[in-house]
């Protein structure tokens, strides 16, 4: 285990606040043809939520769901997500999933409001970040 940094802790109120300005800072690098999205910062925290119970945003593991928000190859297709090599080579870690942390996020973001503005396609995670 790493050398921890004495008086750092994640339950702290300003480490906190700069882990949730570094994660919507992902959303500078969102695709130009997803510009007009507009979450709040409520969304954005509850994606954070999801995402640290989720996986690594290149998760691969073979259990069927990928990246960051664990997306089943399906989900992914349908809300516009383009194919991926890690979908032909399932749980093999030489094929990382590819797609950015922003875009797996602006994604998450369509299928939050196809869901009705709700986290239900995650499940009992959506449920605890909700």
């Amino acid at each position: 285990m790493g050398a921890r940094t004495p008086g750092f802790s994640v339950t702290k109120p300003g480490v906190r606040a700069v882990l949730a300005t570094g994660f919507a800072a992902l959303l500078l690098a969102i695709p130009a043809a997803a510009a007009d999205w507009s979450p709040s910062a409520t969304w954005l925290l509850q994606a954070r939520c999801v995402h640290l119970k989720e996986g690594a945003w290149t998760a691969n593991t073979g259990n069927g769901y990928y990246g960051g928000m664990q997306f089943a190859r399906a989900t992914w297709r349908r809300v516009g997500g383009k194919p991926n090599p890690a979908f032909t080579h399932p749980g093999n870690r030489a094929y990382p999933f590819t797609a950015t942390s922003a875009e797996q996020l602006y994604r998450a973001w369509v299928l939050w409001q196809r869901d009705g503005g709700t986290w239900r396609s995650w499940g009992a995670v959506g449920t605890s970040c909700s």
